[in-house]
């Protein structure tokens, strides 16, 4: 049996989002990705928590991980929960005061959570476009997102804020948009990816086209590629984890009746763990667009797109604050550094906080009550 505590995927997805919103553009194609390509209809989904203000200036974008919904706080609707993923942050009281501020939260371009992405339908044949989806970069789902923002009226941001994933797209959308945001809150990502996690998301991506239910991407509607996703996502969760919590919370501890036997299909609880969370995010999430979303993590790289970090963030009005884990692996604390240190040499004003944990990358959705003083104390000024 797997072990009762998840150490990760505390941001787990809800089956079910209420009250969604879209945004809804390009139908006459005029959206063009980075790559040239006209592409459309396109629908953005996001979710909103509090209240607009009529000066519009309490507006606050958060940008989800790479598998999370934009059901970033909890609600009760006719008397049934729904747990948001960043819930002891996000809400009426908490750090990010839904009282004070209007919350943005939106599901990716190329997404599974009500966004254009591989599973929607394709105009021309009526089916899912699958890898006909046409490949895109992190700027293009910033691209999509100030479309959502223009429709809403809304031309400056008192922050956006955004962890892993979430937190490249925050850099993303300071670059492209110097004075929209007044802060930028960055939560365990850097100014570029490293060759150790290319190499991990490409191993994932093999995992789940190597499945033979995958059928380059065309599975709709047929048996779900359940084992390479399964497999995608353990390799994920691994780097999401700090190896020293592994070994203290499963160390080599064996699961029940395989004690004292050798089991090749699984003997270990470590093995049942990740194989539970494989399990449970294959009801989630669809496979393409983890191969199309982590593509795009891949290419991600400010130095490369704009010439060097201090070209993308001159003259920038936007306050920084990084939030880095000490244990964090996928992100280390030292590229959280260097990427402070190239902010303050292009002018801009940035902080930078270590928290010290053993909890990894999870740590920037687990250690809750330090990164809400935080977060609490940039909103503040």
């Amino acid at each position: 049996m797997y072990a009762v505590e998840n150490l990760g995927d505390n941001i787990a997805a809800c089956s079910e989002i209420p009250n969604l919103q879209y945004a809804e553009f390009s139908k006459d194609l005029r959206f063009e990705l980075e790559s040239g390509k006209r592409f459309g209809p396109i629908k953005i989904a996001f979710k909103t928590f509090g209240k607009l203000n009529s000066e519009k200036n309490n507006v606050i974008l958060i940008f989800p991980t790479l598998t999370a919904t934009p059901q970033v706080a909890g609600e009760k609707i006719k008397g049934k929960e729904f747990p948001g993923w960043w819930k002891d942050i996000v809400g009426e009281g908490k750090a990010i005061d839904t009282k004070k501020f209007f919350v943005i939260c939106t599901d990716h371009f190329g997404g599974c959570y009500g966004s254009t992405g591989p599973g929607s339908r394709n105009p021309d044949t009526g089916k899912p476009y699958g890898m006909k989806f046409p490949p895109f970069f992190l700027k293009d789902v910033i691209k999509c997102v100030w479309e959502l923002l223009q429709q809403q009226k809304i031309e400056k941001l008192h922050s956006v804020i955004g962890g892993s994933l979430g937190g490249l797209l925050a850099l993303e959308f300071v670059a492209l948009h110097k004075n929209a945001a007044k802060n930028a809150i960055i939560l365990g990502a850097s100014h570029k990816i490293s060759a150790q996690s290319i190499a991990l998301n490409h191993i994932a991506r093999q995992a789940i086209m190597l499945d033979p239910a995958w059928k380059n991407g065309n599975y709709y509607g047929k048996e779900f590629p359940e084992k390479g996703l399964s497999i995608a996502r353990q390799i994920g969760h691994i780097s999401y984890l700090n190896p020293g919590i592994l070994e203290q919370k499963f160390g080599r501890e064996e699961v029940g009746k395989f004690k004292h036997f050798v089991s090749l299909s699984m003997q270990y609880q470590v093995e049942s763990y990740l194989n539970h969370q494989g399990e449970k995010f294959c009801k989630r999430f669809d496979p393409n667009t983890y191969i199309y979303l982590s593509k795009a993590i891949d290419s991600f790289d400010i130095e490369k797109e704009f010439g060097s970090v201090q070209n993308a963030f001159a003259g920038t009005k936007t306050v920084f604050t990084s939030i880095a884990i000490s244990s964090d692996v996928l992100f280390p604390a030292k590229d959280s550094e260097e990427m402070n240190s190239l902010l303050q040499k292009a002018g801009a004003k940035s902080e930078l906080y270590i928290v010290e944990s053993e909890k990894g990358h999870d740590a920037i959705f687990l250690e809750n009550e330090e990164i809400g003083k935080m977060i609490r104390k940039t909103l503040s000024n």
